[in-house]
């Protein structure tokens, strides 16, 4: 934990530093320390797109043939061993990878939780100092290091950008049936996120609404070219 808080600091104080040389009058509104957050977000999901795309092709396989396995949950259902050793063949055969798409929902929170314990004290974490005189506001925020004073500010964006990404994403499993029990999770887990960021720093509401936004431009450009594609063929 330690080595990830402090990597994500000096990253955090690597952009900082260039986006103050870059602006040498800092934003009245948004300080720099609010632009290094998003701009890191999107340093981040473009380093890990090649994951995300590899999760969104294993994804669109899974649902391919999602009722080929399902017939084969059905034969073996009385012969659980039997079962998962002809769901294994099938996968393998097919190149399914189970666990493909669990890998951005990982890598996704480490860089969460190294984000949680920065924005705690991004003056110590970040500058080193605790007393650092740097500006940490954004728009109607005085302090990103404190919960957003507004329950409809950050919160709400972070959950209603979290139901569309859950709903961009279960587009392409609607033929899958084990995805059918993932629907109710599009309603709950936007609302968890809304509770957790109207408790934690703002700085972190304000990373994780970044990484959703990048994530639905992303699947929409995906979905966008993969149209396109098709109507050309």
């Amino acid at each position: 934990m330690a080595f990830l808080r402090n990597l994500m600091g000096s990253v955090l104080k690597f952009i900082y530093e260039g986006v103050a040389s870059i602006l040498p009058n800092e934003p009245s509104s948004i300080s720099y320390l609010a632009i290094s957050i998003i701009i890191i977000s999107i340093i981040f999901k473009v380093v890990l797109f090649p994951i995300f795309l590899s999760s969104i092709k294993n994804q669109k396989i899974q649902a391919k043939f999602a009722k080929e396995q399902q017939k084969i949950r059905e034969k073996y259902k009385h012969d659980p061993q039997a079962m998962n050793l002809k769901l294994m063949e099938f996968n393998k055969e097919h190149g399914i990878k189970q666990l493909g798409g669990c890998l951005p929902m990982i890598f996704n929170f480490i860089l969460v939780i190294a984000m949680f314990a920065v924005m705690g004290e991004p003056l110590l974490y970040i500058f080193g100092d605790k007393n650092a005189d740097v500006m940490k506001n954004f728009l109607w925020i005085k302090d990103l290091s404190v919960p957003d004073p507004l329950i409809y500010g950050l919160p709400l964006i972070n959950a209603i950008t979290q139901y569309i990404y859950f709903d961009l994403s279960n587009r392409d499993q609607q033929d899958n049936p084990a995805a059918k029990s993932m629907e109710t999770m599009k309603y709950i887990f936007p609302l968890i996120i809304f509770i957790s960021a109207k408790r934690f720093s703002a700085g972190l509401a304000l990373y994780w609404a970044m990484t959703n936004i990048v994530e639905i431009l992303l699947r929409l450009a995906l979905t966008a070219y993969e149209n396109r594609k098709m109507s050309k063929e």
